[in-house]
């Protein structure tokens, strides 16, 4: 018997209210990492004790598997409806694939519960929901909207929310994120189609091969354990300081150029599709579990229902409107696992600026997304240092990640004046040189330190006096302490 958490039984509770409130379709949010599957299999218990039959339906062959086996956990009996799949299909309890349960015999069912709900607008769905028509629905989602925004209020009569995701993470039931978003790509003139950026275009603006080196430069950087180890070069190559990646490219070329940028960089990464064959996709899923390689590159797979604790650095290479794709893609290293204590969110997409951070507190409803006044964007501050996208409520003098001390007047109007740039190919080249330069010189504390940087870069033994008296002359003018040089 596995023991709820308070929250879940909670959420059991409210369902259980809307439903003897009249309401025979109920939508039940819980952010990733609340475990829906947990609610929906208690759900199942208490139904079959009551001798209920019970449709669970999913739509990737990777949630119906992870959904088998939490019934098991619960040692409760069941079928499951999927292609090439030898369970029987005699039992009270089905679990099936909404591809497989189309093209087959429909089995009774007195309460049907729907996972990642907020695709049963597609027109296989809403047939199944048609056959269904007696009965009780409840849907399971992160996200209760579409893929483009509108709301589910066309089939739930009413919304239950389990628990926030800041709390998910306060009690340690989710790991927090640190952002980092090295660019903003200049969405400006992209079409947009069925309320996202057209896929083609967004597809040209970001598969480049600058954006796509650039990419893989800042993963290097910054997803390491810590910022200490990039001292050395080499340590860059080390694969036990190398954090499991997973990335969401903007179209399949788009994925397979990263994988080989990143390859070129020594790193061992991996692509897969929708149209990679299934045998090849559980070998390659299999092989990442197993730690044989470290960046999975998709687009468009593994959105939603891919659950790997461990993965624990994800690289947002996608544009899209869609707030739904932002959270599910994110959400997929956001779950915790022995000796993981954070994870990385490598946004180049500017995704965070587009939607907030991911744990950000949201008002869900049935009408769908709410459009943001422009006036009220979401207070993302990134570090000239290291690219940490961080809020200047919570930390106005300093990057959480790397100290960098900032005066908000100054801060507030570096940030504005980069925002107004069009981030074309050579713009981004030369941002990219010259933030890779300030980095350098931001690590810089002391004499030696510059020293030693000019001495890597060729300079002169000038340099290095001139930048060690230009930082003195700059931390007294703001008034900080001056290092005191140490004396021989």
């Amino acid at each position: 018997m596995i023991n709820l958490r308070p929250y879940q039984d909670g959420a059991i509770e409210n369902l259980k209210q809307a439903i003897a409130g009249g309401h025979q379709k109920v939508l039940l949010q819980a952010a990733t990492g609340a475990g829906k599957t947990i609610i929906a299999c208690e759900m199942i218990r208490r139904a079959t004790a009551k001798q209920k039959r019970v449709l669970f339906i999913a739509h990737r062959k990777e949630i119906i598997n992870q959904t088998s086996d939490k019934l098991e956990l619960f040692n409760i009996e069941h079928g499951v409806i999927m292609a090439n799949h030898s369970r029987v299909n005699n039992h009270a309890v089905q679990v099936a694939s909404i591809q497989t349960l189309t093209r087959r015999d429909k089995p009774q069912a007195d309460l049907l519960i729907i996972d990642e709900t907020h695709l049963a607008c597609s027109t296989s769905f809403l047939k199944i929901l048609e056959h269904y028509a007696d009965a009780t629905v409840i849907g399971l989602t992160a996200t209760p909207i579409r893929l483009d925004g509108r709301g589910l209020g066309k089939i739930y009569g009413d919304i239950v929310q389990v628990v926030p995701m800041a709390q998910l993470i306060s009690e340690g039931h989710l790991v927090k994120p640190r952002v980092f978003a090295p660019f903003k790509p200049d969405m400006k003139g992209v079409r947009k189609n069925k309320g996202d950026y057209d896929a083609t275009e967004t597809a040209k603006l970001m598969d480049t091969k600058e954006i796509t080196a650039d990419i893989v430069k800042h993963w290097q950087k910054s997803n390491m354990l810590d910022f200490e180890k990039l001292e050395k070069v080499e340590n860059l190559r080390k694969p036990e300081i190398h954090r499991k990646t997973i990335v969401f490219a903007s179209s399949v070329q788009h994925s397979k150029n990263l994988v080989a940028e990143f390859q070129h960089a020594g790193i061992s990464a991996k692509h897969l599709d929708a149209n990679t064959p299934a045998t090849e996709r559980d070998a390659t899923l299999q092989a990442w579990r197993d730690n044989e390689f470290t960046v999975l590159s998709n687009c468009g797979l593994f959105i939603e229902g891919l659950d790997v604790p461990d993965a624990s650095c994800c690289i947002l290479a996608r544009p899209t409107k869609s707030l739904t794709i932002y959270l599910q893609a994110v959400g997929r290293v956001m779950r915790p696992a022995e000796n993981k204590t954070d994870c990385i969110i490598l946004d180049c997409a500017g995704l965070t600026y587009e939607h907030g951070f991911v744990d950000d507190h949201r008002e869900w409803t049935l009408n769908g997304r709410i459009k943001r006044p422009k006036d009220d964007a979401p207070a993302v501050h990134i570090c000239e240092e290291c690219f940490a996208a961080y809020s200047k409520a919570e930390h106005p003098n300093e990057c959480p990640e790397c100290g960098f001390e900032t005066p908000t007047e100054r801060r507030e109007t570096k940030h504005a004046d980069v925002d107004m740039i069009e981030l074309t190919p050579a713009i981004v080249a030369q941002m990219r040189a010259k933030r890779i330069r300030q980095i350098e010189m931001g690590k810089c504390k002391t004499l030696d330190d510059f020293i030693e940087l000019g001495r890597l870069r060729g300079y002169k033994a000038g340099w290095a006096y001139i930048k060690w008296n230009e930082r003195k002359a700059w931390l007294k003018s703001n008034g900080y302490d001056v290092p005191v040089e140490p004396t021989e």
